[in-house]
Parts: C-alpha cells; structure tokens; sequence
C-alpha cells in the first residue's frame, strides 16, 4: 500500500514539475514577445507563483522517490547498481541547474525591459530532457540496466 502511495506522489510530482517548466516557458515567451502590452501587474509575482509551485512539485517528486530507492518496494541495490537510474538522476539535475538561472532572472523585480535571449535559451533547453527522463523512468522499472 505504501509503495502505490509514494509510486503516485512521484508520479503527480514528477508531472506537475513538467507542467510548471512548461507554463513558465510558456509565460516567459509569451511575455517577451508581446513586452509592449504589459499591463500594470507585476511579471515576477507571476513567475514567483509559477516556481515556487515547480518546486513544491520538485520536492514532492524527490521526497517520494527517495522513499521508493530507500524505504518502499524494490531493494536500494536495484536503483543503486543500475546505470540508467544514475542518468535520470544526472539528466534531472541538469535540468534542475538549468532552471536556476531563468527562476533568478524572471522572480526578481526589474523594470520592464527586454528579456535576454539566454533565459528563453535555457528554459527551452529543457524540454528534450522533460522528454527523455520518462523514457529512462521507464526502462529502469523494467529492469533494464540492472
């Protein structure tokens, strides 16, 4: 009962970061391309609400799967041993890393100007890997690796 328990928590985190990561891209572009048109809220409480709502999701996502490769359902040796769990734990984190920058950039107060081209760069950086770490998700719990 517990391992459906945790095995949903990762799920639902693991899936509201995906969406958080989209939105954020998503506003972010949709702010730069029409910037002339910006109404008097402020952009960075948007995208402060956005992240800080991705990392609910992240922290959900991490406590959950820490407690399946720890506590519940398969034994720590069958993650710990197993090359393609260590490239979904490495590709996350360069995900993770490569959020930094634009969460730092579009949470702070600034005037409004033009956006850089490096934070939009960033941010869709990450889709091929929002992409590929289900894929890695899913030969992993196949077995595959071990």
């Amino acid at each position: 009962m517990a391992e459906v328990l945790f095995r949903s928590l990762h799920l639902l985190g693991a899936l509201g970061m995906a969406a958080g990561i989209l939105v954020a891209a998503l506003a972010a572009s949709s702010m730069n391309a029409d910037r002339d048109n910006l109404d008097a809220a402020d952009p960075a409480a948007l995208f402060r609400k956005i992240y800080g709502l991705t990392a609910a999701a992240v922290m959900l996502s991490v406590g959950a799967g820490l407690m399946l490769w720890l506590v519940v359902g398969k034994p720590a040796a069958f993650f710990s041993n197993n090359p393609v769990f260590h490239a979904k734990i490495a590709l996350v984190l360069v995900m993770l890393a490569t959020l930094i920058y634009p969460a730092w950039y579009l949470c702070r107060p600034r005037p409004p100007q033009p956006m850089p081209a490096s934070v939009l760069r960033l941010q869709k950086s990450t889709f091929p890997l929002l992409l590929i770490v289900p894929v890695l998700a899913y030969l992993m719990a196949r077995g595959i690796g071990y």
